[in-house]
């Protein structure tokens, strides 16, 4: 927005940039840059997503009007004219909550607007050159109420609000092609074609050009959430779709049209020729709430008398009709809906950087429960490791499976569906997190961002009609997906890829963290994933025992979907259910003074064993008196037979009381023994 737009609203604006920040700031309106250029001098603002009355100059210059204690001046507007000689019109949806249409014959098409406006345009991105179109976009931008224009000699026949029906198409401005619009959009149209999109963008069968004569204006007010589905299966993004997606006002409809009149009279641009034409008035009433001054005052932290409450919410438009009740605005009506919303106008009236300080009344707090300690350890666990938390919706649209295809009667195909979704992109609830992380991949590496390390805590939902809810099984769980280059700023400049090893290495780190023992094995073909994973780089996580996740590179073929290109991703996920944080003794385990003797074991181990599988045999084989058993070494004698390797253990005993070499020796004896006997038929042995 520009500072000289603002001073058009608010004639006493100081030209005192740091103090509009400060206004602005306080009223919480983030102010994320100014452009000090004279009288050309810009703001950028970020808006909060329900503040649609925002989204225009003259809602901004009412917070600062508030905040600055300074008079509005209201850009002048011409009165609309209803009657029965205006342009035939008619709405048959009741999405569409107001609506009016005038006509104009266009007087100059050279006509240009007032420079300041020109200025404003220019800076939003919407000048044209064409004065009507200008006018339509000016008014939206500054009363906040979009106005919409059609080339009248386009137009056949009645122009009609109505919705879609089955395999209509519609050719956007600009747009080289049709499309098809998803049955029951909401569109104006004539006896003929689609106009537009109702409260997205108008379409290039009645566009307005430099040869239109006669001009036929939209101002309108329609469902906030029949435009942003109609937008987003255009794939728009629109002034216009972004003020009314977040709720217009059905009480302004007369002024953006004025407006829009005011500009165009003043350029002798155009003039109306007649009656304007309104087949739909808001029959709606605005909401009336009730604020008790007292409450409000111990909600703040202030002392608020009724007068100065009524007073404070009168400069924001709410208009006191009763004892401490108070008419919403039409602007405000999607927005403010309870009493607590009201305080947080009293709150940005008086300035929230301004606002008292107390310490709220707590006790000591609770005691984590287990499932918040075992979140925050291993979370703690994967942020060591250079993991970032993120945050998936609970829902995805069909879409989102492509990347894993599954196949009927598979899984992952069947999902507990949402059967009234406002949005088609949560029509269903997620039934595995593989999908969407495998996506975060991708749209980090379209970002240039390579080196992906990713976690989030969530659920997911199970259809199972057995359920105690009769749908599905919420299952909490844990995932992880990491792609890219291990480390950064090594000496030698060389580092590694994310590979199924590292994942593991995360898991076992964070099962050391939770006191658990954690094994592996082959992932089973039946598993829900194993499809997805890589069948040769994957394996099923076990907590004491227990199928606890997880573990995996993404699967080529989901790669090639997800367009990765060369990246590899590797998977983790851990069932919440299945672990747990064992409590520590406090100090630790006891100063062994003594030191261990060490032996060593080397042992041919096939595929079909893991090395944890051993170990546990020589823990359960061996005497009281060993310390500890773990993994030295892995060597791959023969390359010829993948999976065949050499492992050899480090076995650490007490060394007091002392026994004699031969006891040890035989302990050893007997421990190979037990592990060449047990898995016998899996071909381990003893390297020699």
């Amino acid at each position: 927005m520009s500072i000289a737009g603002l001073r058009t609203f608010l004639p006493g604006l100081p030209d005192d940039p740091a103090g509009f920040r400060n206004a602005l700031d306080e009223s919480g309106i983030e102010v994320k840059n100014i452009q000090a250029d004279g009288a050309r001098t810009a703001v950028t603002l970020e808006f909060l997503a329900n503040r649609g009355d925002h989204r225009s100059y003259a809602g901004v210059a009412l917070e600062l009007s508030v905040r600055l204690g300074l008079p509005l001046a209201v850009p002048p507007a011409e009165p609309l004219v209803t009657g029965e000689d205006g342009p035939e019109a008619a709405v048959a949806s009741d999405r569409c909550l107001a609506y009016t249409l005038t006509e104009l014959n266009v007087l100059d098409g050279s006509a240009v607007l007032p420079a300041d406006t020109v200025e404003r345009l220019t800076l939003s991105g919407l000048h044209t050159g064409l004065a009507v179109v200008d006018a339509a976009e000016a008014a939206g931008l500054e009363t906040g109420q979009p106005v919409q224009v059609y080339d009248a000699d386009l137009v056949r026949g009645a122009v009609r609000v109505r919705e879609s029906r089955s395999g209509e198409t519609f050719r956007p401005a600009g747009a080289a092609k049709a499309v098809e619009l998803a049955e029951d959009t909401l569109v104006v149209a004539d006896e003929e074609k689609i106009l537009a999109v109702a409260g997205v963008i108008g379409g290039e069968l009645g566009r307005v050009t430099a040869q239109t004569r006669r001009v036929l204006l939209e101002s309108a007010a329609f469902d906030p959430v029949s435009v942003r589905l109609a937008a987003t299966s255009l794939g728009l993004s629109t002034p216009m779709s972004q003020r009314f997606e977040r709720g217009g006002d059905p009480t302004a409809v007369h002024q953006g049209a004025g407006r829009a009149l005011a500009l165009l009279a003043d350029a002798k641009a155009a003039l109306r020729t007649g009656s304007t034409s309104e087949p739909r008035r808001w029959s709606g009433t605005l909401p009336v709430l009730t604020v008790d001054s007292a409450r409000a005052s111990a909600f703040l932290g202030l002392e608020l008398t009724a007068e100065d409450v009524a007073g404070r919410l009168a400069d924001y438009g709410f208009r006191p009709v009763g004892e401490g009740e108070f008419e919403v605005p039409g602007a405000r009506i999607w927005d403010v809906r309870e009493t607590e919303d009201l305080y947080e106008e009293l709150a940005r009236h008086v300035g929230f950087d301004r606002l008292p300080f107390q310490e709220l009344p707590v006790g000591i707090g609770s005691v984590p429960t287990p499932r918040e300690e075992l979140v925050t350890t291993i979370g703690d666990t994967l942020v060591g490791l250079g993991f970032y938390e993120t945050f998936t919706d609970g829902f995805y649209a069909k879409d989102a499976l492509k990347v894993l295809s599954p196949a009927a009667g598979h899984p992952l195909a069947a999902h507990v569906g949402i059967v009234n979704a406002e949005d088609r992109r949560y029509s269903m609830m997620k039934n595995n997190c593989l999908a969407q992380a495998v996506a975060a991949v991708g749209s980090n590496l379209r970002f240039k961002q390579e080196r992906v390390r990713l976690f989030e805590v969530t659920r997911v939902f199970e259809p199972d009609a057995g359920a105690a809810n009769g749908l599905c099984n919420e299952r909490p769980v844990l995932w992880a997906i990491a792609s890219g280059a291990l480390d950064e700023g090594r000496w030698s400049g060389k580092s590694g890829t994310a590979d199924f090893f590292h994942m593991r290495g995360a898991a076992e780190e964070a099962a050391q963290r939770c006191g658990v023992a954690l094994t592996v094995r082959r992932l089973a073909e039946s598993h829900p994933l194993a499809d997805f994973l890589h069948p040769h780089r994957s394996a099923e996580l076990l907590v004491d025992g227990v199928p606890a996740g997880v573990c995996g590179e993404v699967h080529p073929d989901v790669r090639h979907r997800a367009k990765l290109g060369g990246k590899r991703p590797v998977y983790l996920e851990l069932d919440l259910d299945a672990w747990t944080v064992v409590p520590r003794r406090v100090g630790g385990e006891r100063f062994r003074e003594d030191p261990a003797v060490e032996r060593m074991l080397d042992f041919v181990i096939s595929p079909a064993v893991s090395n944890d599988q051993v170990a546990g045999t020589l823990r359960e084989a061996a005497p009281e008196w060993l310390r500890s058993v773990e993994v030295a070494d892995v060597f791959l004698p023969d390359r010829s037979t993948p999976g065949v390797r050499s492992v050899t253990y480090v076995l650490r005993f007490d060394s007091e009381p002392a026994r004699p070499a031969e006891e040890t020796n035989q302990v050893l004896d007997g421990l190979v023994r037990t592990v060449t006997e047990r898995f016998e038929e899996e071909g381990v042995r003893l390297r020699t």
